[in-house]
Order: C-alpha cells, then structure tokens, then sequence
C-alpha cells in the first residue's frame, strides 16, 4: 500500500510540471510586469525603478530560450559603446566607475580600439576604480594612464580567475586573513558572486560582518551589520542584500563554458520562475508589500479548513442521499431527492450565500448566523471550548455555501454507481444465501458503489478553491479568498501565482488521497495483491 502510494505521489510530479507550464502561459500572456499598487514595503524590497521590478520578476529575460545571455562582458561591451555618444556618456562613465572590478578584464582589453573621446571617458572611470582597488598611488605617477592600466593587466590578470576568488573567500571566512582580504579588495566586484554564494550559507556572527562589511566597501551600498545587531536585523541586512544580488547578479557574473551551456536553458523567464516555485519563493505582493510566503501561511489554512469541512460534508449527505435514492429507485424520496438536488446544483453560489445572509443572518428577518467572519471579537480570551463552538456557529453558512453543489453533483453520482451495482451477481448471491435486499447493499454492494464517488475528491479541490473567492469576500472570512479577490482587483501578479500553485498542490493531494483510498476500498488495484495487476 505504502509503495503504491508513493509511486502515485511521484506520477504526480510531471503533472505539476504541465500545470506550472500553463500557468506560466497564460500569466505572461495576461499580465506584464508588475507596476501598479507598488507601497513604500515592495519599493524597498525590489527597488524603486521600473528596471528593477522587472529584474526582480525575471521579465528582462526570454521565455524558454536565452541563446543570448546577458553577462558581465555583454553589459561592459554596451557601456563601452555607450561611450562614444556624448549624451550617454557619462551614464556610462558611471556603470563602468560602480561596477569596477567585474568589468575590468573587458574595459582593459577595448582600450585601444575605442575612440579618443570614449577612450578618454573610459580612463576617467578607471580613475575611480582605481581608488577601491589600491592602485591609485601607482596611477598618479603613470605617463600613461592607458599604458598602466594594460600593464596592471599583464602583472594582475591572472588573478582574476572565479576559482581562486573563490579561495580567498573562504580564506577570508575562516580565519579573517588580512592577506586575502587585501586580495579580495584587488578584486573589487569581480568577486561578488562568491561573497554571496558563502553569504547564504550558515556563518558565525563575526564572519557574517565582515562578508557584509566587504560588500558594503566594494558597492558603495552602506547597508552593514553592528556587533550589537539582534539576529532579527541581521537576517534582515543579508535579506536586502540578497534581493540587491538577484536583480543585479548578471551584471556582475560571466558565463563561460558548460555555465554558458545551460545558461541557455537557466537564464530563461520559465527556469527562474519555475526555481521560485519549487522553493516557495513568491517574492512580495504588488498590492502591499507583504511577502508572500508569510500571507499565504496565513490565510491559507483558514481556506483549507473550510474548504475540508464543506468537502466533508458534501460527502457525509451525498453518499446517503445516492444511496437510498438508488434503492428506492422511483419512489416519491428518488423523484424529490433528484429535483432538489438539480435546483441546488444551478444555484449560483453567490446568490446562494446572499439569501442565507438576508434570511438567517439579518435584523430583517431570523438573525440565527453571524454575517461576518470567523470569531466573535474578543474571542481570543475565551476558553477553547467556546472558542470552538463561537467558530462553528460562524461556519455554518459559508460552509453549506461552499458545500451544496458538491454534495447534490456527488449525490447524483452516487445513485448512478449504487444502480450499477445493486444488479450484479455478487449481490443476488448474497440474497439467495439468506442476506436481506439491504444487508447485502450495505455488505457487499456500497464498497464498490462508492468507487466513482470517490476519485472525485481531487476534482472538488479546484471548485472549492475557486468557490472560496466569492464566499469568503461575501461572509468577510480572512482567508485565501479574500486575500485573492483583492489580488484580482489590484493585479497583484505574485499573489495570483502563489494561489494557482497551491491550488495545484491542494488538487494533487486531493488526487493522492483518492487514490489511496480506492486501494483500500479495492485492494485489487494495488500491484502485487491478488488480482491487483501485478503482471502489468
């Protein structure tokens, strides 16, 4: 049974993948980048500027293919081009001066094929560079400045290699080594990429400063860590400074050899996307600034519960319901049962929970319900027992809102499977051995009845989810639903992501579970058992 599980649990994975890839589509096809409803929370959290954001999502990159990637050498070759043009001059003048070290080998070696007046922007730059990496003093004295900066190349170059800045890095890390350190400056930004790599990993308080203090003197962005800080702040610092490396990363990192290889498949839109995903890394929201992780914790477990609650009870009256209904084919109970339950299945739901509001819930009529969310104010100092019941008396409309097409679909359901089996040989065997017409249905005929009303678990998920949208906005239950109503209004890009993915994930599991609970029902689907395929 476990083993059966697990290799339908596993089944799922391409599937999730399929969905992902749809939604991807479909997001792209509908939405750009987020620019809307953007609070002073995203503005920190992803920049200020249009740039930004669209680094941020990943919307700068193509989406499957990337067989022209942008890099460090890419980005200086545009600035050196920039150069040449005395309006965007100077906006180049300052990308070379900030990015310094990462752009140097490509800076270096265009010297001497660029123009006068580029040539002459482009040691000015240097100038500046010069200055973060100690060799201003030697610069000073130079004739030539062009001269010395090619002979600076020829004694230093090789030392621009990711390995050994990557050895210095943990040189540095380990033992605070002022000779690595004073390498490590020589390099400038060059080396940013293995700062960050070691920066997400788990570092004592004292190596964590001075990685943080190193990147602060070789970007200028004066964001560091105290020796006082709480471990709140600085969790907060290597926060910043991460979502400052995945918007600028590229800048800074030059693809070469089997790294440029698959470049071509993980500097895309999808990958990145798809990366986030698995990570459950959502980003921010546009309406907010929340991230979204922490809302989705939130607020989905409150949808989860009512949406199992109304699943729970559509199957607690649907399977009953189609059972007698199925036994008593054409009875007065049959022809009720199947009219009432079509009404209920064409009722809009919306309308459906507003009619419960003004005729249960309202000073107009019988006020049994509370209207609006989930507890009673000042609930949170009752006793769990009240607590418990207050909640209950709160759910009862949203969750026979979010329940009565379910249960009359499933209903429907369960009296075609149940007719289909009351006429089997097994059961009038069961008879003619001495078993009553509704002993031998509850014995021998509900366990296969009930089959196709199960595998609908995972179909009911996506209802359940959708239907929460518009139940949740109508009773003003924090949870999913809402947040997502809003999210459609305000086109907050993420949170929608986030939602469609866990609706994925909640449907899986929904699948999972059926098909669990058919093996247990049927043992004979399960490989291995008698008569459970195991040839197959």
């Amino acid at each position: 049974m476990f083993r059966f599980v697990a290799r339908r649990t596993f089944a799922t994975i391409p599937t999730l993948v399929g969905i992902s890839l749809v939604t991807f589509v479909l997001l792209n096809l509908t939405m750009g980048p987020p620019t809307v409803g953007v609070g002073p929370l995203l503005s920190a959290a992803v920049g200020q500027t249009a740039r930004d954001r669209e680094h941020y999502y990943g919307y700068h990159l193509p989406l499957f293919l990337n067989f022209d990637i942008d890099d460090a050498r890419s980005f200086a070759a545009s600035e050196l081009d920039r150069l040449s043009d005395p309006r965007r001059a100077p906006g180049a003048r300052r990308a070379i001066a900030r990015v310094g070290g990462a752009w140097l080998p490509y800076i270096i070696a265009s010297l001497d094929d660029l123009g006068p007046e580029a040539r002459r922007e482009a040691l000015v730059a240097l100038d500046a560079v010069a200055d973060r990496i100690g060799a201003n003093r030697e610069l000073s004295v130079a004739p030539d400045r062009a001269a010395f900066w090619k002979r600076y190349w020829d004694i230093y170059g090789a030392d621009f290699e990711p390995v050994r800045a990557g050895r210095l890095v943990r040189r540095y890390v380990r033992h605070d080594d002022k000779l690595a350190l004073a390498e490590l400056r020589r390099l400038d930004t060059f080396a940013l990429p293995q700062l960050m790599d070691v920066l997400d990993e788990e570092l004592d308080p004292e190596a964590q400063e001075r990685i943080v203090d190193l990147l602060a003197t070789l970007t200028g962005i004066d964001d560091r860590i105290d020796e006082s800080d709480s471990a709140a702040r600085r969790a907060a610092v290597i926060s910043r400074w991460q979502d400052w490396w995945s918007r600028r990363y590229d800048r800074y990192t030059t693809f070469e050899g089997f790294r440029r290889l698959t470049g071509v498949v993980t500097q895309t839109r999808y990958f990145r996307w798809l990366a986030r995903i698995a990570t459950l890394d959502f980003g921010v929201s546009t309406r907010d600034g929340q991230p979204i992780t922490t809302k989705l914790a939130k607020r989905l477990p409150v949808t989860a519960f009512i949406s199992f609650l109304a699943l729970l009870l559509a199957y607690a009256v649907a399977i009953p319901v189609g059972l007698v209904a199925a036994v008593r084919r054409g009875s007065l109970f049959d022809r009720f049962s199947t009219v009432l339950l079509f009404v209920l299945y064409s009722v809009p739901t919306f309308w459906m929970a507003m009619l419960l509001l003004r005729y249960l819930a309202g000073a107009d009529h019988l006020d049994i319900f509370p209207a609006q969310g989930i507890s009673s104010p000042g609930a949170a100092n009752w006793p769990l027992w009240r607590r418990t019941v207050d909640m209950a008396h709160h759910l009862v409309l949203p969750v026979f809102c979010l329940s009565f097409v379910p249960m009359a679909m499933l209903a429907r359901y369960q009296r075609v499977g149940m007719l289909q089996v009351i006429g089997k040989d097994y059961i009038r065997t069961a008879r003619a051995k001495g078993l009553g017409r509704v002993q031998a249905i509850l014995r021998h005929g509900l366990r296969n009845g009930v089959l196709p009303v199960i595998t609908m678990i995972g179909l009911q998920i996506p209802y359940l989810v959708s239907g929460s949208v518009v139940v949740e906005r109508i009773f003003g239950i924090p949870g999913m639903g809402l947040e997502t109503f809003e999210a459609i209004r305000a086109h907050d890009q993420p949170w929608l992501l986030a939602v469609v993915t866990a609706s994925a994930l909640m449907t899986l599991v929904g699948v999972v579970l059926a098909d669990a609970l058919y093996a247990l029902i049927d043992p004979r689907i399960v490989p291995g058992r008698a008569g459970g395929g195991g040839a197959r």
